[in-house]
């Protein structure tokens, strides 16, 4: 008896862990759409499918490409590398490489409506909060987020973080308000039966366009009268995701982002900007005070080759363009300023901690930097080279930075229902504006890779175009340069 008790109890605790989570949707008919959340196993199993196409799919492209670009160099079926970084090998081998491996999961999740070849293959795909295919913002928002979930290495504080949260959540999908469920449309694929044929008609074509909700609304009903049917449950549900499935045109919605949410994004974070830029600027004073006072200590914000060089009295700058060819320059460059702003954003989920880290460093080295240049005599040189692109490409850090620091005033001081909501409030409203950031800082990258190490341009040229990108900056964070574009309204 007692075994058989033991073994009933085990049966009874493993199909009560077998059962997973539901979310519970409100919807229009008045019965809730139950989705099934996936858990940790089956988001590991996704990711894991998704990391062994990717890194295929990249070692493929890698092995392909550089027997070609070898080929074609006259070198014969090699795979090595070139001893000099050329354009031909960095966009032919090394940067699609990199797109494929870390833009994979970004760019599939918007084609598949929020799936992967591994989310279709563990049976899951992403939702948001009332049952819907994710907008495009809301899956970018939640693979940027990809920043925090990585860490410290292997999805730590992703896996921590679904494992030990009530509906399976990591950071990204806190930020971006979604959730990942099992794919219901391959449990219960739609009914046959309930599919209409005909005569092209006018009649048959308004027939069809009510057809999904005549199916919602029976589908509704008999999810009401038979609760304990799954795949009714799941047809129920997969109704309920394609009937509001979010319309989305591409041209009106990058109208209303330039020229709406923007400017008022921007307005809500006017105040935190203003107190990340004197962070900013007070640190850049301290690095400066530090280095002019203690000359010794610019060993902690120069490498030894950049002291080495300005000791000769010569920038790190300078022959640049000599070594390293200004396209492929300006492609690292901008990635790199790219992924400094995108931490200080992100780097807000530790209550604003983080951002203020990346903010203050950030000007506590370009003042060392300064000093340095200073007591060489070479801060007129430095400041040529940075006028160009540094106006903006600085203004890009404080604006990331206070968002940031938004995101985390969201954490420490809710305004919403609960501290996700708030979060995910403030990371919503802060995603436009990092969008802007990073159109921006690209081309930040393509001015300090071709004019600012230049120096057969003349100043006046540098601080002309210093001046201009600013001005375009403020333009577009204003929107003012889509002021009046949206459509035209009838008289």
């Amino acid at each position: 008896m007692n075994g058989q008790a033991g073994a009933n109890v085990n049966a009874a605790i493993a199909a009560h862990l077998a059962e997973p989570p539901r979310w519970h949707v409100d919807s229009a008919t008045g019965v809730d759409v139950l989705l099934p959340l996936a858990g940790p196993g089956a988001r590991a199993m996704a990711f894991t499918i998704d990391w062994l196409l990717r890194s295929m799919l990249s070692a493929l492209w890698y092995v392909g490409s550089t027997l070609i670009y070898n080929l074609a160099q006259g070198h014969g079926y090699s795979l090595r590398s070139p001893a000099a970084e050329s354009p031909g090998w960095y966009f032919l081998v090394l940067l699609p490489v990199l797109a494929i491996y870390f833009l994979y999961h970004p760019v599939l999740e918007l084609v598949l409506a929020g799936s992967t070849p591994g989310k279709r293959r563990a049976g899951i795909r992403i939702v948001t909060r009332i049952g819907a295919t994710p907008r495009a913002g809301a899956l970018l928002l939640r693979n940027v987020f990809r920043l925090v979930d990585f860490f410290p290495g292997t999805y730590g504080v992703g896996l921590l973080a679904v494992a030990n949260t009530r509906l399976h959540t990591r950071v990204g999908d806190l930020a971006a308000g979604t959730l990942v469920v099992y794919d219901l449309a391959a449990i219960a694929p739609p009914d046959p039966s309930r599919r209409q044929g005909g005569a092209s008609s006018a009649g048959a074509s308004i027939t069809a366009l009510l057809q999904p909700l005549d199916d919602y609304q029976q589908l509704a009903h008999d999810a009401a009268a038979s609760p304990a049917d799954e795949r009714l449950a799941a047809r129920y549900a997969q109704a309920h995701a394609t009937l509001f499935r979010p319309a989305w045109d591409w041209r009106e919605e990058g109208r209303r982002m330039f020229s709406e949410r923007i400017p008022q994004a921007m307005s809500w974070l006017r105040p935190y900007l203003g107190w990340v830029t004197l962070l900013f600027l007070l640190a850049s004073a301290s690095g400066w005070w530090l280095v002019h006072r203690y000359p010794d200590l610019a060993r902690l914000f120069a490498s030894p080759e950049m002291i080495s060089a300005v000791e000769r009295g010569e920038l790190w700058t300078d022959g640049m363009l000599n070594i390293v060819p200004s396209s492929v320059m300006s492609v690292q460059l901008l990635t790199n300023n790219i992924v400094v702003s995108l931490f200080a954003f992100v780097a807000g989920f530790l209550f604003g901690l983080g951002t203020l880290y990346i903010v203050g460093l950030n000007g506590l080295m370009l003042g060392a930097v300064f000093a340095l240049c200073a007591q060489h005599g070479m801060a007129g040189r430095l400041f040529e080279f940075i006028v160009a692109h540094g106006l903006v490409e600085i203004s890009c850090i404080c604006i990331s930075g206070a968002a940031g620091a938004a995101v985390g005033e969201a954490l420490m001081r809710p305004t919403e229902s609960s501290r996700a909501a708030s979060f995910a409030a403030a990371c919503a409203r802060s995603g436009d504006v990092i969008f802007a950031v990073i159109l921006l800082l690209v081309g930040c990258g393509f001015i300090e890779g071709f004019i600012s190490p230049n120096n057969n341009m003349p100043l006046a040229t540098h601080l002309i175009v210093g001046a201009g990108y600013f001005f375009l900056m403020l333009a577009l964070l204003q929107g003012w340069l889509f002021r009046g574009s949206g459509p035209a309204t009838q008289k």
